[in-house]
């Protein structure tokens, strides 16, 4: 029974689609004609146009709603009078009109019947059980949907809006308990959706009918029908806490946000993590645990994640750990291999490049600079993983000092050669795909440019070349203290 109903719904889709492209080319077929009879009385343009529409839209529909109320009584479809073929006059006057006109107003009434249809026959969010009252009706539905789609023109454009476009991001609330009915009256409130009708229908023929969830969603009024309800069937609406991870933060400095603002205390999500650890799909490739501060640093995906109010140290790390999972899909893992790197060895290349530099694009270009320092089995020499040793992930230090430099840790690269024993931050998706995507240049050294001042960074080739460029830094930097010195003192 099932298989014979998703055949017809096939079948109405198939038809709905039909009539719908032959009212279009009706409607453009007709604006031809009008534009062409400027030199016929206006009798003659109105009897052009009229017969044209008549026998392009009319006639086909007629036949299928005939077709659709025999099969839903079980007789035969009788001709209809040649009384129902002639427009009136007020009829001839609207196909005068002007086309935007036509099509931007529809008839208040026959949506709402519409609309009550789709409601009678699709029933509430939840999933029906085939019935054999409900497949009877399933005739008398090509009634409503065809005529919906050749007199209502905008409802059959939107229905069949596949790409979405730009817009406006908007904030919905679906209620538990709300009907389909319910879901659609509060999207064309907020301006997600523009017919009722349209979005029934639509949901009546995707492969989400009966899956809507209730919550807080995130949608857009440039989203198509078809993209709107996969985001109500799929997102997570129970939106009760909004909490952001920085690119570049730490495990550390995470703990310290979460409890700030109210949502857990550092304590239980520290727990949590260190937990984590033992059962994660990367503890293979982990450092030992008696070696690093947190063996998870650099997998709590930096990203905003929206939090039920009563969500445990636990699950909050298994959602971060799930969406860092998502990112770090199949597609780059293929490429790590090829490069011959582990997912833990892209992280901490990664967490060296979100802190060695504030511009993205040059993630590549001091991936390249790692690589080739590695190579000469010279040490990297980072500032920032000093800093993450002195502090303990909390950062913080605004100016790093020689003695800084010394401290003895796995993680200080001023001590030690290769690679820090572990990421130093939480790396973005942009400094990931700068390790999986570096350049290949011959720079052994690179400084911040503090005569431009923009964050970005001076490569050289040479030691010489590195000591000229921090010269012209340092005394750059010297003169701008220096002012800055002397427009304290005016003041």
């Amino acid at each position: 029974m099932r298989k014979e109903e998703n055949t017809e719904k096939d079948e109405l889709y198939g038809k709905l689609q039909v009539h719908f492209i032959e009212n279009v080319e009706a409607e453009e077929s007709s604006e031809e004609k009008e534009s062409d009879s400027g030199n016929l009385s206006d009798e003659t343009a109105r009897k052009s146009v009229s017969a044209e529409k008549e026998n392009r839209a009319k006639k086909p529909v007629q036949k299928d709603i005939e077709e659709a109320s025999a099969k839903s009584k079980g007789k035969k479809s009788e001709p209809q009078s040649d009384s129902s073929k002639t427009d009136s006059e007020d009829d001839v006057k609207e196909q005068k009109g002007s086309r935007k006109r036509r099509h931007s107003k529809v008839d208040k009434q026959e949506a709402e019947a519409v609309e009550e249809s789709f409601y009678k026959v699709t029933g509430e969010a939840e999933e029906h059980k085939s019935h054999p009252v409900r497949n009877a009706i399933l005739g008398l539905l090509v009634l409503i949907l065809v005529a919906s789609a050749v007199v209502s023109y905008p409802i059959g454009k939107e229905y069949f809006q596949e790409k979405s476009v730009a817009g406006k991001d908007i904030e919905i609330t679906i209620e538990k308990g709300s009907t389909s009915r319910d879901v659609s009256a509060i999207l064309k409130k907020k301006g997600i959706i523009r017919y009722e009708a349209a979005f029934l229908l639509k949901l009546y023929f995707s492969d989400y009918k009966g899956k809507l969830r209730y919550g807080t969603f995130d949608l857009n009024n440039g989203m198509s029908l078809g993209k709107v309800i996969k985001e109500l069937a799929t997102q997570d609406g129970q939106k009760e806490n909004k909490f952001t991870i920085p690119e570049g933060y730490t495990i550390e400095m995470t703990a310290s946000k979460l409890e700030k603002e109210g949502i857990m205390s550092a304590q239980e999500f520290l727990t949590a993590v260190t937990n984590a650890a033992a059962t994660s799909k990367y503890k293979d490739v982990l450092p030992k645990k008696k070696k690093v501060f947190y063996q998870l640093q650099g997998y709590i995906y930096p990203d905003t994640y929206y939090l039920a109010k009563d969500i445990t140290g636990d699950q909050l790390v298994a959602k971060m750990l799930d969406e860092f999972d998502k990112k770090f899909d199949q597609t780059r893992q293929e490429k790590a291999k090829k490069l011959g790197m582990t997912v833990e060895e892209v992280l901490i290349r990664a967490s060296l490049l979100q802190k060695e530099t504030e511009l993205p694009e040059e993630y590549p270009i001091i991936a390249g600079v790692i690589q080739n320092r590695l190579d000469k089995k010279m040490k990297l020499q980072f500032d920032s993983t000093a800093v993450y040793a002195i502090t303990k992930g909390q950062y913080g230090i605004a100016r790093v000092m020689y003695k800084d430099l010394k401290v003895d840790s796995p993680y200080n690269t001023y001590k030690h050669k290769g690679l820090p024993v572990g990421p130093i931050c939480s790396p973005s998706l942009e400094a990931i795909d700068g390790v999986l995507n570096p350049q290949k240049n011959d720079y052994l050294y690179f400084q911040m440019d503090t005569v431009k001042n923009d964050g970005s960074n001076i490569f050289s080739k040479t030691y010489e070349e590195h000591k000229a460029a921090s010269a012209t830094t340092e005394a750059a930097a010297e003169t701008t203290t220096t002012a800055a010195k002397q427009k304290t003192t005016k003041k």
